[in-house]
């Protein structure tokens, strides 16, 4: 029997060689991904890998990873009574492929494998701590990723006799998505005009997307039916573009609504009540202060009547001015805008008026 154990001894070597390397990290690609084939640490270790949730963190936000920007990553495996605890760690997008740049925050612990496109650990960094081993690293976010990214890692809780069998293998993974920024609608300039008055008003947005065949129109706040059409739009960048608007006569006094394609931004635009006003001295009236809190005057209004409207158009006061200068009490009004109107001698007047 003596004659067979140098052979058996030269058949031992690979299997020793083997589990050394395996203490000192991963030969990669067994992190159970997509792109890895969803091997794991069994194509070594006896049984089957167990899945398991919340094994890996990150500091990325609820809403979503924001490309470019530098993530910490921390796997946390436990296991009860384990003695040596590896892990492998990769990023995947939906198909498989590696994505963003994965940086070693703990050298000594853990070093780069596949290709430097995993983490895992060093013979240093596979000494637990009690039942339980962490891990952590950085992961600079990619652009242009289509749906959700995964972060995929598989454990081995050893049992420390230096063979494969015992050992306990566990898989675990987390999905992100990018955060993609709400586009809005922050201003229109000018913020009013008159009935009958042609205008061309600069509209703003942020992350928005204006492009040639954007659509922009008004619609009344009261009357969403009532509608103002741009007649040119004139699109400067993709947040900014111009549009022309003619208002009629006829057209509604008061809060209007401005659309650029699926955007709003309510209550945005005034179109103010002319009719009567020339040589009538309703145009001398004063409204101050503006905008008011607590009360505003009206000066030089005597004989006038004041009402003010909410943007809903419900009418919150109604009040009869005996007096030159006359004070209006709004104290029980909410932070807003709303709208003041004067009449006097079949002639009105409307103002808007920013309560804070």
């Amino acid at each position: 029997m003596k004659k067979y154990y140098p052979f058996l001894l030269v058949l031992a070597i690979p299997v020793i060689l083997i589990l050394q390397a395996n203490s000192s990290g991963s030969p990669g690609g067994k992190t159970g991904s997509i792109g890895d084939n969803g091997t794991t640490c069994t194509q070594c270790h006896n049984g089957s890998a167990t899945t398991v949730a919340n094994w890996i963190t990150t500091n990325i936000p609820f809403q979503g990873y924001t490309a470019g920007q530098t993530y910490t990553i921390t796997a946390t495996g436990t296991h009860a009574g384990v003695v040596k605890f590896g892990f492998e760690l990769t990023v995947e997008d939906s198909q498989g492929n590696k994505v963003g740049t994965l940086m070693l925050t703990e050298p000594a612990r853990t070093k780069f494998t596949n290709s430097s496109q995993a983490v895992t650990h060093t013979a240093a960094g596979n000494v637990p701590i009690g039942n339980s081993n962490t891990w952590t690293m950085n992961w600079v976010a990619p652009s242009g990723v289509d749906g959700s990214i995964g972060i995929y890692a598989a454990f081995n809780a050893a049992n420390g006799t230096g063979n494969t069998s015992g050992d306990v293998i566990y898989k675990s993974s987390r999905f992100i998505s990018e955060f993609i920024p709400t586009p809005l609608l922050t201003s229109i300039v000018p913020d009013e005009a008159a009935q009958g008055d042609t205008f061309t008003a600069t509209i703003t947005g942020t992350n928005t997307n204006f492009n040639a065949f954007s659509t922009v129109s008004l619609s009344f706040s009261e009357n969403p039916f009532e509608i103002i059409n741009s007649s040119n739009v004139n699109v400067i960048s993709s947040t900014v573009l111009e549009a022309q608007f003619a208002l009629q006569s006829t057209s509604s006094a008061g809060l209007w609504d401005v659309h650029v394609d699926d955007l709003l931004l309510e209550n945005a635009f005034t179109v103010l009540l002319v009719s009567g006003i020339a040589g009538n001295n309703i145009d001398v009236v004063k409204v101050y202060p503006n905008p008011a809190s607590q009360r505003f005057y009206l000066e030089n209004a005597d004989g006038s009547e004041v009402s003010v409207f909410n943007s809903k158009g419900e009418m919150l006061v109604m009040q009869k001015i005996n007096s030159e200068k006359q004070e209006i009490n709004i104290s029980q009004f909410t932070s807003g805008m709303y709208l003041v109107r004067i009449r006097a001698n079949e002639t009105t007047r409307v103002e808007k008026l920013l309560v804070n």
